[in-house]
C-alpha cells in the first residue's frame, strides 16, 4: 500500500473530563481547611456568590436534631439496628442539577494501593537514654491510647528555629564568607537541629575544603540553643558537655560509644571508660540531663487542631448516629436577586458572557459541594456500619476492608472512596481518626474462615510484650506460639514486621532495658 496523505472519516466514543468535572473529583481530596480556601477564593472571584447563613429557626432545629437524633428519616440498617445520618446542610442548600452535567463519580484514574503496609497507628515512643528506658505509645489521632482529646495538637510558638538562629549571625565573630555557609547550614538543618548532609558534599557545594568546613560548624556550634549543628546524637550532646566544661578524656570514650548505652551494655561501657560503678551512673545522670534535640525548643511552623468532618456518637438506645460537621462545610449561595438585576441592566454581549459564566461557576460550585457532603455521609456511614465492634468494644474488633468493600457497598468507584478518605477525620467516642486507618490488610485464622485487621495484631502483640515478665522475655518465635494458639494465622517475619512498626526493639535488648547489670 502506498504511503500517501489521504483523509478518512472515523468514528469512536471517548471519555473527556471538563474543566469542572476535573475540578469537582479534586475537591473531594480537600480537607476541610483546603475546602475553605478554596471557596474563598471563589467567592472572592465570582460576584453573584456568597456566604450563606443560617437563622435563628434553622439553628433551633438543628438544635432539637441534635438532642434527639432518632427524629432522622434517613437510616441505614443493620441487623443489630440503624445508622441514623443527620444532613442538615444539605437539607438547607437544595442542589442544582441539569441534565446534561456528567456525574461526579466518573471512572477516572488514581487508584489507591490497598496493599501498601502504611498503618499509622499513631505517636511513637521517643527514645529515652535513662536507665529505666521503656516504650510508651503517646496519645494521638488513631493510635492504641484512646482519649477524647488525643487527637488534639497545642499551638506551637510563633518562633522558628531558623529565624532565631539567623538573628544571631551579626552577633558571632565570623568573616563574611564563613556567615555565608552558616547562613547555608541554617538552611540544611532539620527541626531537630541537626545537619544531616555529609561535609565532603557541603564543602563541594560551598567551594571550599573540609577542614574549613568542619572549622565554621565549630564558630556555629557555639550559637543558642546549644546543641545545634551537630551531625550525630553524640556530637549534639559533647558540644553542650563541652560549653558546661564537663568534657574530659573519660567524657569523650563515654560518647564515643553512646550506642552501648542505648543496647544497656553497662558493663561493657564502664570498663571502656575505666570508672567505679558510682562515677558511672554519675556520667549517665549528666548525660540525661542533656537535651538530645535542642531544635524542638522552637516551632517551626504553625500547628493547628485536627477538624474532624464527621461525628460519630452513640444514642440512648445503642444505635450509632453519624452526621456531618456543619462547621466544617463551607455553605455559598448564589444571589439570584443579584443576578436578575444585573442582567436586566446588561447590555453589552462581553458583559452578558461574563454574567453567564459566573452563573455557569456558581451553580457548579453548589452542586459540587453538595455531591462532595453527600459522597462523604455514604461513605463514612458504611464505614461505621463494618466497624461497629471496634467503636463498641475496641481495636482488637477492627474488621479488616479495603476500598473495593466500600465502593460496592455505595455503588462508586474504588477511586472515589479513595478520593473522599483522603485528608478526612472522623470523631468518635475513642478518638479522633483519619478515614485511612479504618482500612487494613487482613491476616487469616487458621481453624475458620475469619479474617483479623494487621492493626489488632499489631495491638494484641503490643499487649504480649506489655505484659511479659522481666525474667521471661518473649522472642518473636514465642509470640508466633502465643498468636497462633489464638488461631491466627501468622509468621515470625510478620510478627518482626509488626513489632518494628510499633518501635518496640527485639527480645535481646528488652532483656537488657528490664533486666539491667552494673
Amino acid at each position: 500500500m502506498a504511503l500517501t496523505p489521504r483523509l478518512d472519516i472515523r468514528q469512536s466514543q471517548s471519555l473527556v473530563l471538563t474543566p469542572q468535572l476535573q475540578q469537582a473529583i479534586k475537591m473531594l481530596q480537600l480537607s476541610s481547611v483546603e475546602l475553605a480556601e478554596f471557596v474563598a477564593e471563589e467567592v472572592a472571584e465570582n460576584p453573584l456568590l456568597e456566604y450563606g447563613e443560617k437563622s435563628e429557626g434553622e439553628d433551633r432545629r438543628d438544635a432539637d436534631n441534635t438532642e434527639n437524633p432518632e427524629q432522622k428519616e434517613d437510616s441505614f440498617s443493620t441487623e443489630e439496628g440503624s445508622i441514623k445520618t443527620a444532613d442538615d446542610f444539605l437539607q438547607e442548600t437544595a442542589p442544582i442539577t441539569t441534565e446534561n452535567d456528567p456525574p461526579l463519580d466518573t471512572d477516572y484514574a488514581g487508584l489507591y494501593d490497598d496493599n501498601s503496609d502504611s498503618d499509622n497507628i499513631g505517636a511513637m515512643p521517643n527514645q529515652n537514654l535513662g536507665l529505666n528506658g521503656s516504650n510508651m505509645i503517646t496519645g494521638g489521632a488513631g493510635n492504641f491510647d484512646f482519649t477524647e482529646n488525643s487527637a488534639e495538637q497545642k499551638q506551637s510558638g510563633a518562633i522558628s528555629l531558623k529565624s532565631h538562629l539567623e538573628s544571631q549571625l551579626v552577633l558571632i565573630q565570623a568573616a563574611p564568607y564563613e556567615k555565608i555557609i552558616i547562613q547555608y547550614l541554617i538552611g540544611l538543618m532539620d527541626e531537630a537541629g541537626y545537619i544531616n548532609e555529609e561535609t565532603s558534599l557541603i564543602a563541594e557545594r560551598c567551594g571550599c575544603d573540609e577542614d574549613d568546613v568542619n572549622r565554621i560548624f565549630k564558630i556555629a556550634q557555639a550559637m543558642e540553643p546549644l546543641g545545634v549543628f551537630a551531625r550525630s546524637l553524640s556530637e549534639c550532646l559533647k558540644i553542650q558537655q563541652i560549653q558546661a566544661d564537663r568534657y574530659d578524656p573519660v567524657m569523650e570514650i563515654f560518647l564515643d560509644n553512646l550506642g552501648m548505652l542505648g543496647e544497656r551494655k553497662f558493663n561493657e561501657l564502664r570498663r571502656l571508660c575505666k570508672v567505679n560503678k558510682e562515677d558511672f551512673l554519675d556520667m549517665v545522670e549528666e548525660i540525661k540531663a542533656l537535651n538530645p534535640k535542642p531544635g524542638l525548643e522552637y516551632g517551626e511552623e504553625i500547628v493547628y487542631t485536627v477538624i474532624p468532618d464527621v461525628y460519630v456518637r452513640k444514642t440512648p438506645k445503642g444505635k450509632w448516629f453519624v452526621e456531618l460537621n456543619n462547621d466544617s462545610l463551607p455553605k455559598v449561595l448564589m444571589n439570584n436577586r443579584y443576578l436578575s438585576e444585573v442582567s436586566e441592566q446588561t447590555n453589552n454581549k462581553k458583559d452578558k458572557e461574563y454574567i453567564d459564566e459566573c452563573a455557569s461557576r456558581a451553580n457548579w460550585l453548589v452542586r459540587a459541594l453538595d455531591q462532595r457532603a453527600r459522597t462523604i455521609l455514604k461513605v463514612s456511614s458504611e464505614l461505621v456500619r463494618l466497624q461497629k465492634k471496634f467503636l463498641d468494644d475496641g481495636i482488637q474488633f477492627l474488621v479488616p476492608i479495603n476500598l473495593k468493600t466500600i465502593a460496592e457497598a455505595i455503588e462508586m468507584h474504588e477511586s472515589t472512596v479513595s478520593r473522599v478518605t483522603t485528608n478526612k477525620y472522623i470523631a468518635t467516642a475513642r478518638g479522633i481518626f483519619e478515614m485511612k486507618f479504618f482500612f487494613t490488610n487482613a491476616i487469616g485464622s487458621l481453624n475458620s474462615d475469619n479474617q483479623y485487621s494487621s492493626k489488632s495484631i499489631k495491638y494484641r502483640i503490643k499487649q504480649l510484650i506489655d505484659g511479659e515478665d522481666s525474667k521471661k522475655i518473649l522472642s518473636d518465635d514465642k509470640i508466633v506460639e502465643m498468636v497462633r494458639a489464638e488461631g491466627i494465622d501468622i509468621a515470625r517475619r510478620t510478627v518482626a514486621k509488626y513489632r518494628e512498626s510499633l518501635e518496640i526493639p527485639s527480645s535481646i535488648i528488652r532483656r537488657r532495658m528490664k533486666n539491667p547489670v552494673l
